[in-house]
């Protein structure tokens, strides 16, 4: 019987796996997959945004309401411990000041992931592939049975369970962590679409696609409430609009929903409207083009929203309608765009919903309902910000998860071994 077995070889199944295997003595990793760490590959195109920089505690409000129940793994390892665990293992990286992103100074997502298989190794983790779970139960306490697709069993005293969320399903994530949860008692939160893009209804900018901004406004309405605002990096597409800040704003958001952006520099949309109207009464010779050129404008986003606005070419604002201005002014400081869906799983970068929090203790990770099951990274309810934060709550979960779950072996009267991960912590 292995000590803990760790089902899925993502970033936080690996994770917990060379953690546990730092003092437990067998460690085995399930992975239905022919590889290891698929999905990890992908991140950041590539190019792995493994952490963000910055003070932990600032963290905590990069994952919607769930950052309270994140804060005891993200304070046991945190994004400098990250970086360190690395740098250890060959893979020093650089911050981008602008985001505070951080990456291998590689830019290559195969060192991550070689770095962490490499460590399993020296713990002497056993990673098992195309081991796809067809059943599993809990015998009795401290006693799990796990059968695999090609008939295996395997007994473990403690598991954890790190199979992802259903994002980037040809990766491997297809949900099979909530079925096998809800096997055991666990109540799973609606998976839906995390760090999606937005596709308009009737959307009028889509031959602007290509067309980016920097630090936009966005605020979500619902029924004519105002549900949040953000601001970040922006991209027209084809069908509606993407970027971190659209990213961010989808756990947020549900179809029929309105955005609107905010073109215009100002972080007050009534005041840039006031100083709008303003301006164009003192300069009734203006044009404005041209005094929508002063916003810095793309010269298509321009004419735009001149036709929307029904305003001929040559007009000055002493000709302008009172409807004229106020439509501009409207569509410069909160151009309107009505959600008829988010991306699907196929393009979610991430997932909401998963395993119930409430459910899962938080200082271990540990389920509150099945003593010695484990939780580790998007198989929970958990979702983070585009900029490495989901990333860095698999490394947090999967540290505590593999820790506690090695530690609990200890407390029940197995043996365990001298420390093999020294790097692990600072």
């Amino acid at each position: 019987m292995d000590d803990v077995c760790i089902l899925g070889a993502g970033p936080a199944g690996l994770f917990a796996a060379l953690t546990a295997a730092a003092t437990a003595r067998s460690v085995r990793v399930l992975e239905k997959q022919p590889e290891p760490g698929r999905k990890l590959l992908l991140t950041g195109s590539g190019q792995c945004n493994f952490t963000h920089t910055g003070p932990i505690a600032d963290f905590l409000t990069a994952y919607g309401g769930h950052g309270r129940f994140l804060k005891p793994a993200l304070f046991h390892f945190n994004n400098a411990d990250a970086v360190d665990f690395f740098a250890a293992r060959g893979v020093p990286s650089t911050t981008v000041a602008e985001t505070g992103k951080v990456f291998p100074i590689s830019r290559r997502a195969q060192d991550i992931l070689q770095a962490l298989l490499a460590a399993c190794r020296e713990t002497r983790v056993e990673i098992r592939s195309r081991q796809g779970v067809t059943r599993f139960a809990a015998e009795e306490p401290g006693r799990f049975r796990i059968e695999t697709a090609d008939g295996s069993v395997v007994t473990a005293g403690r598991l954890v369970l790190a199979t992802g969320g259903q994002s980037y399903p040809a990766t491997g994530s297809t949900g099979d962590g909530y079925r096998l949860a809800q096997a055991l008692g666990h109540r799973i939160e609606p998976p839906r679409p995390g760090l999606a893009p937005f596709f308009i209804r009737d959307f009028t900018l889509a031959d602007l696609t290509g067309i980016a901004f920097k630090n936009l406004a966005v605020t979500l309405w619902r029924r004519g409430k105002k549900i949040t605002t953000r601001s970040g990096d922006l991209l027209l597409t084809h069908h509606g609009v993407s970027g971190p800040v659209i990213h961010n704003l989808a756990r947020d958001t549900a179809p029929g929903d309105i955005a609107t952006l905010a073109f215009a520099p100002d972080a007050d949309p009534d005041h840039a409207r006031r100083r709008g109207f303003a301006g164009l009464e003192l300069r009734g010779s203006l044009k404005p083009a041209a005094w929508l050129k002063s916003f810095g404008l793309p010269q298509v986003l321009q004419r735009r929203i001149l036709a929307l606005a029904k305003i001929a070419p040559g007009t000055s604002a002493a000709q302008l309608s009172r409807i004229q201005r106020q439509t501009m002014l409207r569509l410069l400081t909160a151009f309107p765009l009505e959600i008829a869906s988010l991306g699907d799983f196929n393009q979610a970068m991430v997932t909401c919903g998963g395993v119930a929090l409430d459910e899962i203790n938080p200082k271990t990770m540990e389920s509150r309902l099945v003593p010695g099951l484990y939780f580790a990274g998007e198989v929970m309810d958990i979702d983070g910000d585009s900029g490495g934060y989901d990333l860095q709550a698999a490394w947090s979960t999967g540290a505590l998860a593999g820790a506690s779950a090695a530690a609990s072996l200890s407390a029940s009267g197995h043996p365990r071994q001298a420390s093999r991960l020294d790097n692990t912590r600072k």
